[in-house]
C-alpha cells in the first residue's frame, strides 16, 4: 500500500495544491467536458458549498481526491471528483480517502441524503462529448466518486464496501478499456456502476441529465441519478424517498452550476422537476445491468 496522508482542502494557502491536484489527478481522470475549470473549483478552498479532501505523498504531492458538493439548506450532498492519480490506482488510496473523510463529513454535516451520478448502461452509445440543447446546456461528465458508506452511520440499502481506489467517474479502477480518441483511459462506466451497487446504491426513475459545468459545454443526457445513502427523515423505508428532497436538490444543483433559476423554456429541467411532483415519494430501484 502506498504511504499517503489524508487532509482537507481549506483556505487560499491551498490554491497551489489545488492547481497541482487538478493537473495531476483530476485532468487525467475526467474528460475536459466532465470537469469544471480549475478557476471554478477554487470554491473548494472556502470549504462551504464544495468540500474537498486529498491524499498526499510524504513529499506533499497530491495523488488522490474526493469532493462533496453540499446544499446546506436541505442537507443534501453530491459526491464528485473522486479520483486517484493514474499510476497509483488500485493501491488502497481511495479506501483511505473514504475512511478518513466520510465519518468527518457525516458528523459535521449530518446529510439527509447523499446523491451520485453514473452512466446508464442502457444507453451504451451515448457520447459524453456531445452536448444537447435544453436551455442552458452542459456536457458534463459523471463526476461522482466512492460512496460515503465505508463508515457506519447514515442508513444505506446495502453494504458499502470499496475495493481500494475504484473511483467512480473519472477513472474508476477497472479492467475495462474506456479510451477516447486522445488515447487517455478515463475509466469504465460499467465498473463504476458495479462499485455503486456494492455500496447499496439505488436509482431514481427520472430522465436524468447533468447540468452544464463549463460555459457552452452542453448538458449530458441518459444518466442515472443515484441515492447512495439517506436517513429516515427523507427515506422512511429503503425502497422510497421523498420527492421534495430530490426536487430541491435538482433545483439547487442546476442553479449553482448554470448560474440561473429554472427558465420557462427549459423543457429538460422542467420535465425532471415534473417527474418529482407526480407523488409524495419516488421509488428507489435496483441498478440496471450492463
Amino acid at each position: 500500500m502506498v504511504e499517503v496522508s489524508i487532509r482537507f482542502l481549506e483556505g487560499e494557502s491551498d490554491a497551489g495544491t489545488l492547481r497541482q491536484l487538478y493537473d495531476s489527478v483530476i485532468a487525467p481522470s475526467f474528460l475536459p467536458a466532465e470537469r469544471e475549470p480549475v478557476e471554478k473549483l477554487r470554491r473548494v478552498l472556502s470549504a462551504d458549498e464544495l468540500r474537498g479532501a486529498i491524499a498526499v505523498m510524504p513529499d506533499g504531492a497530491p495523488v488522490g481526491a474526493l469532493f462533496l458538493e453540499w446544499f446546506a439548506d436541505i442537507r443534501a450532498a453530491l459526491l464528485c471528483y473522486f479520483a486517484v492519480r493514474p499510476d497509483l490506482r488500485g493501491q488502497g488510496i481511495g479506501r483511505q480517502l473514504i475512511a478518513v473523510t466520510t465519518p468527518q463529513w457525516r458528523a459535521a454535516l449530518k446529510p439527509h441524503v447523499v446523491f451520485a451520478e453514473a452512466q446508464d448502461p442502457r444507453f451504451p452509445g451515448t457520447d459524453s462529448a456531445a452536448p444537447v440543447d435544453g436551455g442552458a446546456s452542459r456536457d458534463g461528465g459523471v463526476r461522482t466518486g466512492d460512496a460515503t458508506g465505508t463508515d457506519p452511520g447514515a442508513r444505506t440499502d446495502g453494504d458499502a464496501t470499496t475495493d481500494g481506489d475504484a473511483r467512480t467517474d473519472g477513472g474508476a479502477t477497472t479492467d475495462g478499456d474506456a479510451r477516447t480518441d486522445d488515447g487517455v483511459d478515463y475509466g469504465d462506466g460499467d465498473a463504476r456502476l458495479g462499485l455503486y451497487a456494492g455500496f447499496g446504491a439505488r436509482r431514481l426513475p427520472i430522465p436524468y441529465l447533468m447540468p452544464e459545468l463549463a460555459p457552452g459545454a452542453g448538458r449530458l443526457p441518459n444518466l442515472l441519478l443515484l441515492v447512495i445513502e439517506a436517513d429516515d427523515v427523507v427515506s422512511p423505508t429503503p425502497d422510497r424517498i421523498r420527492s421534495t428532497i430530490v426536487e430541491g436538490f435538482l433545483v439547487r444543483y442546476f442553479a449553482r452550476q448554470e448560474g440561473r433559476a429554472v427558465r420557462p423554456d427549459d423543457s429538460q429541467l422542467r420535465q425532471l422537476l415534473a417527474e418529482c411532483r407526480q407523488s409524495d415519494f419516488l421509488p428507489l430501484l435496483g441498478l440496471p445491468e450492463s
